[in-house]
């Protein structure tokens, strides 16, 4: 092995993750050349963003360098299996967006309240167009498919979800996203691990539901719910969360010996 291979796996990681950097910049600054960017726009802007991103990112999923070690995935993939991972990430963002609610972190951070303002000014069907399908299709790629698979050949497993994870949280650009997307991206490594990208695709749609149903439709949010209440919905969300998990759990060591091969 060369002396500078490291920084070939490391650059192999970057390169992808910094190509959707300039291509989505450079789509937002022709889109603000057309309009101006607001919020009642940004959610059809980021839709554009992400279409056009696609591809791009699709290309790298599909050619992995010689080393990476890609995860097998079914043709067919269990449907227990895709809701088991839905549940997993919709009870893990009921019960993370609680505990980041508990603390000030959010009145904090100027970026994230701005951020969240755009996401939630547009229609609840351009929202759950763009946040539970887009965005969820287009990170998993990037993130998992491409940044997991790419650090798993040079790392290894536990590294791999380490470092992915990281980077899926500092690319949100601000603390209590970098917090919320840090720690749902172990669950959605490890799924990737597993079961491949359909389950960790599963669990970003169901962690993206529900934040828009609890933000415009009032499901499950906080609004007028005293400290009790918190407390038990948080403890509901992370037992079912965990019960889902340990669910997926048994099926790899049961049904694929403990690796999910396809």
């Amino acid at each position: 092995m060369q002396k500078n291979s490291k920084w070939v796996y490391l650059w192999d990681v970057i390169y992808p993750v910094g190509m959707y950097l300039v291509i989505s910049n450079i789509v937002m600054f022709l889109l603000g050349l057309v309009a101006p960017a607001n919020n009642e726009n940004y959610i059809v802007r980021h839709i554009i963003v992400s279409v056009v991103s696609l591809p791009f990112i699709l290309s790298y999923y599909r050619r992995p360098p010689v080393y990476c070690i890609e995860v097998a995935e079914k043709k067919r993939i269990r449907p227990e299996v895709i809701l088991l991972a839905l549940a997993a990430g919709a009870a893990f963002g009921v019960a993370l967006n609680n505990l980041i609610g508990l603390t000030p972190l959010v009145s904090w951070s100027a970026s994230y309240q701005e951020i969240s303002e755009a996401f939630y000014g547009s229609t609840l069907i351009l929202e759950i167009l763009a946040t539970c399908v887009i965005t969820p299709i287009l990170e998993e790629l990037l993130y998992r498919g491409v940044a997991y698979q790419r650090l798993r050949g040079w790392l290894g497993i536990l590294p791999a979800i380490l470092c992915s994870s990281l980077l899926f949280g500092v690319m949100h650009l601000n603390l209590v996203q970098f917090l919320y997307a840090g720690l749902i991206g172990a669950l959605l490594a490890w799924l990737m691990e597993y079961f491949g990208l359909t389950a960790a695709t599963s669990a970003h749609v169901g962690a993206n539901l529900i934040s828009v149903l609890r933000s415009e439709c009032g499901i499950l949010s906080l609004s007028g719910m005293g400290m009790g209440g918190i407390v038990v919905e948080t403890g509901i969300a992370a037992v079912l969360c965990v019960l889902s998990v340990w669910l997926l759990w048994r099926k790899v060591d049961r049904d694929y010996g403990g690796k999910y091969n396809g």
